[in-house]
């Protein structure tokens, strides 16, 4: 029976990979921040415990999911704002390094799949982006996240290991959290429909986003540790919606007329970058056969009706 590591077991992606890979017959072991779902409670900053579970588990597969991201919080949030940069380095990078090394020396015939963002190219010239788009990260987290893609090329191509990087774009399912634009403006329909609340403020309506399924996303991270060579990929819907267009479709589906009761608030959340991530998954189609299931109406059908049963 394969074995798979995966780390950030307990967050949306690490959930939803852990269902598909055993459904598949696959043993799954998870190392989450906190227990969940019979995840092993390690913080991935413990090199020596990360180490040591590598050697004892010798997985064939390694999903490395756990990050650090203000807005995502996939691991134990930072108390004190100063230690943010160190938090970002900490985690994204130097955590990616011990593991890499770790594998390197007890398990080097397993293959790695690291979880890279589209926030790695940064303030793009153009779009949609590919594989070959220069990485122009503007953030702490695009520059630790380039810095662990740069790095899991250097043990493909230096030391051999089957080290591949996936270049995700927004992906969204109903284990998202509430931080979300995508949750905050499902879970404030519901409210608004079940007259709990009566407003729902957000930022810029019109900003674009490459809105896909996070079930559909953790499908392609199997097939590339699955294909005959390690390349990094771009995983994306590869279409643009605003968010009026995500708005205008939650609220038809709780049969809610979102006009008088959506507002913009600049100050209401954080401001959207001017970047337009809008991603090019050709490629990945191309070489692995891989492309999205779930349409935009479909997801959004999927976020709301979970919402509204919950």
């Amino acid at each position: 029976m394969r074995r798979a590591l995966i780390t950030g077991s307990s967050g949306q992606d690490g959930t939803l990979l852990a269902a598909q890979l055993r459904q598949a017959g696959v043993e799954v072991v998870g190392i989450a921040s906190r227990p969940a779902d019979g995840a092993i409670v390690i913080d991935v900053n413990d090199h020596a415990a990360v180490e040591q579970l590598v050697r004892e588990v010798q997985p064939d597969e390694c999903y490395h999911l756990a990050a650090y991201h203000r807005s995502s919080a996939t691991v134990e949030p930072i108390v004190d704002p100063k230690d943010e940069e160190s938090a970002y380095l900490r985690t994204n990078l130097t955590a990616t390094h011990a593991l890499l090394r770790a594998i390197r020396t007890h398990r080097p015939a397993c293959r790695v799949f690291l979880a890279g963002s589209c926030h790695m190219f940064g303030d793009p010239d153009h779009a949609p982006q590919t594989e070959d788009t220069p990485f122009r990260p503007t953030s702490l987290y695009g520059i630790t996240k380039t810095a662990a893609a740069q790095l899991g090329r250097v043990y493909r191509e230096q030391h051999g290991l089957f080290v591949c990087t996936g270049i995700l774009y927004n992906h969204e399912s109903p284990l998202r959290g509430p931080s979300f634009v995508t949750t905050r403006i499902v879970r404030g329909a519901v409210e608004i429909k079940r007259g709990l609340r009566t407003v729902l403020l957000l930022g810029d309506l019109d900003a674009r986003v490459d809105w896909g399924y996070a079930g559909d996303y953790v499908g392609a991270m199997r097939r590339m540790l699955a294909a005959d060579c390690a390349e990094d990929f771009v995983i994306a819907s590869g279409e643009l919606q605003s968010v009026r267009d995500l708005v205008e479709r939650v609220f038809e589906r709780v049969g809610v007329d979102w006009r008088p009761h959506v507002g913009q608030d600049a100050t209401a959340h954080r401001p959207v970058s001017r970047a337009v991530y809008h991603g090019d998954p050709s490629r990945i189609r191309d070489r692995l056969g891989w492309t999205p299931t779930t349409s935009f109406d479909a997801l959004v059908a999927l976020l709301v009706d979970a919402e509204l049963a919950r």
